[in-house]
Parts: C-alpha cells; structure tokens; sequence
C-alpha cells in the first residue's frame, strides 16, 4: 500500500508501552519506538511481536532496582535481538547513585559500540555529564531524548553525531532551529505506562507543529523528515532487520535510497 505525504503514519521516536496492552489497543498508534526501563521488562518484549512497534532494550537511570541488577552480559544478549536501545542514560535528580548510574551507561555504551543501535539517551540535569560519556565512549546513533542542554551543549552534542527527539515540551527551543541540523532530529511523545496508546498520533502531531515553526515547515515535511531521518539510522546501524515490517514498509517508500544497499 503506497503512502503520501498527508498519509505517512505518525512516528514518535520515545515512548512507553505497557506490555499488557492488547494488539486492539495498539492498533492505531503509528509507529512507535518503545522503551523500557529494566533489562526484566526488555526480556518481556524484545522478541513480541506488534507490527508498529519496535522494542527497545533499556535500563533507566531512575530505577533503583534495575540499576542494582544491570548485567553487561545479559544487556548485550537482549540487545542482539532488538531494534533500538533505550531508555538509558544518567540523571543527577535520581535517588540511584551517580556511581551506580555511570557504571551502567559505561557498560551499556561499551556494548553498543560493539552493536550499533539507535540509542535513545536520558539526561535530566546530567546534559555535560552525557556529553563527556558520548565524547569517553562515541556510539553510532546516540539519540538525545527530550533534550534540555544550553544552546553550547546543544551545538558540542550535534558535533559529536547526536540526534535529538523533541517532545512538546522542549520543542519552541531556539536551539533546535539554530544549532541542530535538521537531518538530526526525530520526534517524540515520552507516552506514559497509564496513558492510552492512541493518544500518541495526536501528541506527535502536536510536537510536528511545533517543530514545523522553528524550521518554517509545513507538518506533512516535518513527518517526511522524521521518517527520512529514520532511515539513515537504520542504514548507519545495520538494523533494518530488526524492525517490524510496518516500519521497513514506509521506509522503503520514503527513502529506498537509504534503506536499501
């Protein structure tokens, strides 16, 4: 089935799924990256098929008990079968200790160095401390979610190969018009557990706006962007794949110049 423009499904670059949800209540979401918090949850889903769903492998910075329980060698496993990783990171406003946290990402950035992924990267009060990681630690696709460095920062990540996912809240930021490319940005909803998975159309829509007034684009070119922005990721990473076939399929008719060898 050919896609247009106006007919290009939403793609939110962040969000999260509650594994119980059923496939009737997925059934209209777009495609959606989605993250998880703990190697057990990854375990969960990293081989479940939903076909506008792609499962990350992630250990967030937040959970305590994750972080207590992170085993490189096990992250590494999951990691070989998904598409994406994320979410990881650091965040100083955590109870987990920054040690604790910083070991964590060491290892998990060692491990995506070695298996290229898109990496969806948390860095609440943390924006210097991720940047001196990625700069220790280069990985292929670090993807910043919802990104709140200085305008500095925000040019320091760019230079280094970072890709950012907007959310609403962040999005009428100068910094993503003035020191990001637009080739580095992908949009994201940072959907909740709770929420109602066909809510995340409308709240993409809404960031496209928004990112659509900083770069003077129309909504339709803003989602055309993400989708082509997409693409080269799953070319640099070598993941295609990996990734449900609802994904490669507008891919493939977005950009098969960069999809396909």
């Amino acid at each position: 089935m050919a896609s247009s423009i106006k007919t290009l499904p939403s793609l939110d670059a962040h969000a999260h799924i509650d594994p119980d949800r059923t496939s009737d209540e997925l059934a209209d979401i777009g495609a959606v990256l989605a993250m998880t918090l703990s190697l057990d949850e990854a375990a969960l889903v990293v081989d479940r098929y939903k076909p506008h769903v792609a499962w990350g492998a992630g250990c967030h910075p937040r959970n305590l008990k994750a972080q207590e329980a992170f085993d490189a060698e096990r992250f590494s496993k999951l990691v070989e079968r998904a598409a994406i990783v994320g979410e990881i990171g650091l965040d100083t406003g955590s109870r987990v200790p920054l040690d604790l946290q910083l070991r964590t990402f060491r290892q998990s950035l060692e491990v995506v160095a070695e298996l290229p992924r898109l990496v969806s990267i948390h860095s609440y009060r943390a924006t210097g401390l991720v940047i001196d990681e990625l700069r220790r630690r280069p990985v292929a696709v670090p993807v910043l979610h919802w990104w709140t460095g200085t305008a500095d920062e925000t040019q320091e990540a760019a230079a280094l190969g970072c890709y950012f996912s907007i959310h609403s809240a962040v999005a009428r930021h100068s910094k993503f018009r003035t020191r990001v490319p637009p080739e580095r940005i992908l949009i994201e909803s940072d959907h909740g557990y709770g929420d109602p998975p066909a809510a995340i159309p409308c709240r993409v829509e809404w960031v496209e706006h928004l990112v659509g007034q900083q770069l003077k684009l129309d909504i339709e070119d803003v989602r055309r962007l993400a989708w082509r922005n997409l693409a080269t990721i799953i070319r640099e990473t070598g993941t295609q794949e990996l990734f449900p076939e609802a994904f490669t399929t507008v891919l493939s008719e977005v950009s098969p110049d960069l999809v396909h060898e």
